[in-house]
């Protein structure tokens, strides 16, 4: 790996952990200054749909920026809303604050939402073909670790140094993801003069993922496995601890925390098959597919506490497995022109989904438990894995989807 790649892996990392800490302090302050659940969890909700914007708006306007500009402009942004957000929680809070501050955390993760798109294009221009699988999961692995403290540690973060010293923290973090982005070279400036106009430019990538089969399909079992995503949100997953498992808070954070090592597992033992699954991509998505949804399913059966945590730690390899090789095959299947448009489309869809995933879920969760809705997931899931199974590896498409560049309209 190149200098390049690790100033990108080191930007990446502190701006997730700078992110997760601050949602953490957000939610803590509103909590603490209005009492109101509902309130602490708009956070999620506001954070989701703003990041569906970014989504959207961010085709058009990668056709007229360098995307590492692109990124650091987006970078320095948040930078300076988290100054004016840490301003106003100085104040006492009103009415007028509480709109302004939802209208900042919007904008901070309308901005935040461009970094995993142009990040994902990024790599694909400073790492070579045959090191994209190795590069992915050790970025995957390193991320998912820092979240792990993140998450883990950052509520005694908060209790011990306060809210200004954690802000300040974070403001360190994204100062970090600044400096390291002016570190990262591009080989082939990924620089678009777009030929259309702004609706062309708006409308490329969703005209790729409806229009060519094979990228079709890897949506299509995005989004299946998006709206049984939400299971494993707090809510649900705290339901099933105490319902299913008959334990409290304490094993509920086993659980999550149980998850979170599992995927780092998984990233470390895709980076060390790297060689292996590289040329394998579409066998290697499809059986991470499949297993998480078999252990998905098993776990809904499940009631002894501990047999719970094994299988949760095993769901994280499976995952990882599966969405990095897909990730994988984005990356070597399109073109540097279309990518971030791509995945931008791709993630709006998925953002949207799990919206109506959020609401859904939960009203299923109290009308025929949460054990059935764990079962029901895990169908869906498997489901997804032998239709990829059909489509990608029965029919071949997963094969010339590899080989492929798929060109801009």
């Amino acid at each position: 790996m190149n200098r390049s790649f690790y100033a990108l892996l080191i930007s990446q990392t502190s701006t997730n952990l700078g992110f997760a800490l601050y949602t953490m302090i957000v939610v803590l302050h509103l909590f603490n200054e209005t009492g109101s659940t509902a309130l602490s969890a708009a956070v999620t909700l506001v954070s989701v749909i703003a990041r569906m914007g970014s989504g959207l708006i961010l085709p058009a306007i990668s056709d007229r920026f360098l995307l590492t500009h692109l990124l650091k402009f987006a970078q320095m942004s948040q930078l300076l809303l988290l100054v004016i957000l840490f301003v106003l929680f100085q104040q006492i809070l009103t009415t007028a604050i509480l709109v302004i501050t939802f209208i900042i955390l919007a904008t901070i993760s309308f901005f935040n939402g461009f970094f995993s798109p142009i990040k994902s294009s990024l790599v694909k221009s400073i790492v070579d073909d045959s090191r994209r699988v190795k590069a992915n999961s050790l970025i995957s692995s390193v991320d998912q670790t820092f979240l792990f403290a993140g998450w883990t540690f950052g509520g005694m973060l908060l209790a011990f140094l306060g809210d200004e010293t954690t802000f300040a923290i974070t403001f360190g973090l994204l100062g970090i993801s600044i400096v390291s982005l002016l570190f990262v070279r591009v080989n082939k400036p990924i620089t678009i003069h777009s030929h259309g106009g702004y609706l062309e430019s708006l409308t490329t990538g969703w005209k790729q993922l409806f229009h060519h089969k094979g990228l079709r399909i890897l949506v299509i079992m995005d989004l299946m496995e998006a709206w049984v995503g939400t299971i494993w949100i707090g809510a649900v997953t705290l339901t099933f601890t105490q319902e299913a498992l008959g334990k409290g808070e304490t094993w509920w954070g086993y659980i999550n925390g149980s998850y979170y090592l599992g995927t780092i597992i998984g990233g470390i033992i895709v980076f060390r098959l790297s060689k292996w699954i590289q040329g394998r991509l579409t066998v290697f998505m499809l059986a991470g597919s499949f297993f998480f949804g078999l252990l998905t399913f098993i776990y809904g059966f499940i009631s002894q506490p501990f047999l719970a945590l094994v299988l949760v730690l095993l769901m994280g390899p499976a995952y990882q497995l599966r969405d990095l090789a897909q990730e994988t095959m984005f990356q070597n299947s399109v073109d540097d022109q279309t990518l971030t448009k791509i995945l931008a489309a791709r993630s709006t869809l998925v953002q949207f989904i799990f919206i109506f995933s959020v609401i859904g879920i939960g009203v299923l969760t109290d009308l025929i438990g949460v054990r059935l809705i764990y079962i029901l997931s895990g169908c869906l899931l498997l489901i997804s894995a032998i239709y990829g199974f059909i489509h990608l590896h029965m029919k071949g498409i997963g094969s010339s989807l590899e080989a492929e560049k798929v060109k801009a309209s």
